[in-house]
């Protein structure tokens, strides 16, 4: 995550004395940053990162807390660290397991590999509410997005859209089906996201069947966080939501010029 992501999980940073914004800069140093020593320099970018003013005298701050008893930063010739007790309750408080820091950086990364401006901003937002921990909001927000683009990439192909039009009377029945013809993203809304997903599987037209269970399955899952309920949404869910539909759905199905969001939508089918 980003600095402006991290201070955003932080109670009234803003108000905070800047000893404590110090030892918060230097944690995300150590920790997101992977930096062994942060310095002077450093904290400043951090102040004008998150567009906050620094302290009048910057280097007094960092010697009074090097200073301080108990520690709060340790001082040697290559720079500062957090007091290992300092670092440890920021680490409870706002530590990531390695598997969120993967997930936090394979949603950053994947703007720089599509080239949908709505996309980009729609995936800025389910980061957001990842690093928030509002699980149930990144698995309805990924499960839009990996839909979305799975239509995206049926009207990008006639050969796919033909064959996806052939076979939805199959699934819905001649009466219903009577003149539904699919030809831009927004038809496919006449259908529920599950028949659609049902008439792709019939038609042949994913890859295989594992990519029909895949999508299946995150329906599920999808209906499962948007419906309200006493249900607890954990963070593995949120993960493997993630990794599952960006992997097999976002990034497997090229859709060229056409990737991405066209309109964010949360319908429960």
């Amino acid at each position: 995550m980003d600095l402006n992501q991290f201070i955003a999980q932080v109670e009234n940073f803003s108000g905070l004395p800047h000893a404590e914004k110090i030892k918060h800069f230097g944690w995300y140093l150590h920790t997101q940053g992977r930096r062994e020593r942060f310095d002077i320099a450093s904290i400043r970018q951090c102040y004008q990162t998150v567009h906050l003013s620094e302290p009048a005298n910057l280097s007094m701050e960092l010697a009074r807390l090097a200073a301080k008893k108990p520690h709060q930063i340790l001082k040697d010739a290559e720079g500062y660290r957090l007091e290992r007790s300092i670092r440890d309750a920021l680490d409870a408080r706002y530590g990531a397991h390695e598997t969120t820091i993967t997930i936090a950086r394979l949603l950053k990364d994947l703007p720089g590999k599509i080239s949908n401006d709505a996309e980009r901003l729609f995936l800025s937002e389910a980061l957001r509410c990842y690093a928030c921990e509002a699980f149930r909001a990144t698995i309805i927000m990924t499960w839009n997005l990996a839909y979305d683009h799975l239509l995206n990439w049926l009207v990008a192909d006639a050969g796919r859209l033909s064959s996806f039009n052939a076979h939805i009377a199959g699934r819905i029945g001649q009466k219903r089906a009577a003149g539904m013809v699919m030809t831009t993203r927004e038809e496919f809304e006449d259908l529920k996201e599950s028949e659609v997903l049902d008439i792709c599987s019939t038609a042949g037209v994913l890859a295989s069947h594992n990519l029909k269970k895949i999508l299946d399955e995150q329906l599920t899952r999808r209906n499962l966080a948007a419906h309200p309920s006493l249900i607890e949404i954990t963070r593995s869910q949120a993960d493997d939501t993630i990794t599952t539909l960006v992997n097999n759905i976002i990034l497997r199905l090229s859709v060229g010029g056409l990737s991405g969001v066209s309109r964010a939508r949360g319908m429960v089918h």
